[in-house]
């Protein structure tokens, strides 16, 4: 296709790099890069896995300019049969150093700077996120994440932990529970470990499924996935939900 070949020099780069390694996130999406000054937006995530762990997120945002972002995460999480417990607060600021022309040349792209306060006990953490989003051929649209995460606490085992994430998806002509604006497609999630000890293939966590994304007029938004493992490091089998509203 020949939308598809303009882009795919910086498809192959952003999916195919080592990625960092943190354990499998169940309530992580591949971000996009655009930034419109003066959006808001609420959020509530929840993900959950084959052995009972649920994970959940509480997000608000707020773009201040057409370049700069600010993102608050509290971060819960209840393991089978226990408690809900506090995990953490992050603050993401978002940057966008490339935008997307309106003829569909070029891309979009961006960077995070992230510092998550733990909770328990556990490290603070640190991470830097470059990402890549592109609207090709009318309907497709490429996202692609380069993430790179370090513990900053006293006792940190030290390194890079390294991670990459890659979604596809078209606009799909369906209407349904009020809004035509429907999103198929699939994602990989890939996770290498630490820059200290690169792990073989097969103790890497490598997940892939399909995602399903909608939004209503109200400024409502839903996007739905599930995955399964690739490798034996991998976790079998994960499925996330997020709800949202732009206001």
């Amino acid at each position: 296709m020949k939308g598809l070949s303009r882009h795919s020099v910086l498809i192959c780069l952003a999916a195919g790099l080592p990625g960092m390694a943190c354990a499998q996130s169940l309530t992580g999406n591949v971000g996009s890069a655009n930034i419109t000054a003066g959006d808001r937006a609420a959020e509530v995530r929840l993900g959950a896995d084959d052995t009972g762990l649920v994970q959940g997120r509480l997000h608000f945002e707020q773009a201040f300019t057409g370049w700069y972002q600010l993102r608050a995460i509290a971060a819960f999480r209840k393991p089978d049969e226990g408690d809900w417990d506090y995990s953490g607060l992050t603050l993401e600021n978002w940057f966008q150093w490339a935008e997307e022309g309106k003829d569909q040349q070029g891309f979009n792209g961006g960077l995070r700077l992230a510092y998550t306060r733990s909770d328990g006990g556990d490290a603070d953490e640190v991470a830097a996120r470059l990402t890549l989003t592109d609207r090709f051929a009318d309907k497709w649209e490429w996202r692609a994440n380069i993430i790179a995460g370090a513990d900053i606490s006293s006792g940190s085992s030290g390194g890079i932990d390294l991670e990459s994430r890659f979604q596809l998806t078209r606009a799909v002509p369906m209407e349904a529970l009020g809004t035509d604006k429907w999103r198929l497609g699939g994602e990989l999630f890939s996770e290498f470990g630490n820059s200290a000890d690169f792990l073989p293939i097969d103790e890497q966590a490598h997940q892939v499924g399909p995602v399903v994304k909608a939004e209503w007029a109200n400024g409502v938004y839903l996007q739905a996935a599930v995955r399964a493992g690739l490798t034996d490091d991998s976790d079998d089998l994960m499925g996330k939900i997020f709800i949202g509203r732009e206001f």
